[in-house]
């Protein structure tokens, strides 16, 4: 065995334990992400953010997780053109989504740090 073998196979370690963390970051993103949704589904179903008139807004809303090099995380957003005015109307009084994403990212991020703490 040489120190360039040792080496090679050290960096192998490496890379698998990164790439099983980064999976499992993917995961946790996928699950927040869900989670996020159902939280705002829920809520919104009783009109919790805005008056629903046709259910359409609600409805549309969508989440997901996403992986970009080395960028991992997950996003909730309006599938309406008009997703934006519920957003900002009125000074924001009746903002969904970013009180929702407020909700989860503090234990995402909690999370997400215990997965590279070992």
């Amino acid at each position: 065995m040489s120190i360039i073998d040792d080496t090679q196979r050290m960096l192998q370690k490496i890379s698998g334990i990164y790439d099983r963390r980064r999976a499992a970051l993917y995961a946790l993103s996928l699950r927040y992400a869900a989670e996020a949704l159902n939280d705002f589904r829920a809520k919104q179903s009783g009109n919790a953010y805005w008056e629903n008139r046709t259910g359409t807004a609600r409805d549309l809303v969508f989440s997901s997780a996403f992986q970009d090099d080395n960028i991992v995380g997950w996003y909730i957003a309006h599938g309406v053109e008009y997703g934006v005015y519920l957003e900002l109307a009125n000074d924001g009084a009746h903002q969904a989504l970013r009180p929702t994403i407020e909700e989860f990212v503090g234990p995402f991020f909690k999370d997400a740090k215990s997965l590279f703490a070992g």
